[in-house]
């Protein structure tokens, strides 16, 4: 096991290095499914380790060899985006056994949010919801311009506090990623796992349509089109799954 580190965190090499031990004392759970997300306190300072689940054996062998691990994307993912738009990375942790991927982990700053966007969503009474949903679109478009396409934009992936100026906002579940230019398909396709109401969506992106300078019900209508054929796609890989 050698872990890689944010130079920024090197004073954390003993911490990071003891990161499994933190890991299974700690109760402070955030996800326990797939993967388990745990908050860490070390030095009166909260992290956030992610274990992933060990791979099947194809991915064990494409892990070590072929492509990177969930862990080590998520790390170098985190550093691309920046700070400003994604919990900071501290470090990620592979552990390999008969010289395939077993464990692995991603540690990162703990941003310390007041709700998710998945919140906003599903209440039509949440507190400034208008507001908040026109900071979303925003900030989607802040990430769009910076050639950002977070694959997985789901209500659970997207982080919100409140700040003295509006909103702050931060993307996690970042190991599914692409950089690059971005078409206007990419643009609103991007909006369909939010898997919103029409109504919920023309005020998001009549708000993105404006940064875009173009006409909302245009975008608007572009954007439901992408959806409802997301939904079909997702109905119809569930339905051969049993779901």
């Amino acid at each position: 096991m050698t872990p890689v580190i944010n130079p920024d965190y090197l004073h954390l090499k003993l911490f990071i290095e003891n990161s499994e031990k933190y890991f299974q004392a700690s109760s402070h759970i955030l996800h326990n499914e797939r993967n388990q997300i745990k908050v860490v306190t070390f030095d009166n300072e909260n992290y956030v380790i992610k274990a992933f689940k060990t791979p099947n054996i194809i991915n064990r062998i494409a892990y070590r060899f072929f492509r990177p691990s969930k862990a080590k994307r998520s790390y170098e993912y985190s550093l691309k985006i920046g700070a400003e738009l994604c919990p900071e990375a501290v470090s990620y942790i592979e552990e390999t056994s008969f010289f395939l991927l077993s464990k692995s982990y991603y540690i990162s700053k703990h941003f310390e949010y007041d709700f998710e966007i998945r919140a906003v969503l599903n209440d039509k009474n949440f507190e400034n919801r208008r507001e908040i949903l026109e900071a979303l679109a925003d900030f989607t478009y802040v990430l769009h311009e910076k050639n950002i396409l977070h694959r997985d934009y789901s209500p659970g992936n997207i982080l919100i506090k409140k700040a003295e100026s509006g909103y702050q906002f931060k993307i996690v579940d970042v190991n599914r990623m692409q950089f690059k230019t971005l078409n206007q398909q990419d643009r609103l396709t991007n909006f369909a796992r939010l898997m919103v109401d029409d109504e919920t969506m023309r005020i998001i992106l009549t708000q993105y349509a404006q940064c875009l300078n173009k006409s909302a019900d245009e975008i608007v209508q572009l954007a439901n089109q992408y959806r409802d054929e997301f939904a079909e796609k997702r109905a119809f890989k569930n339905k051969l799954r049993g779901r």
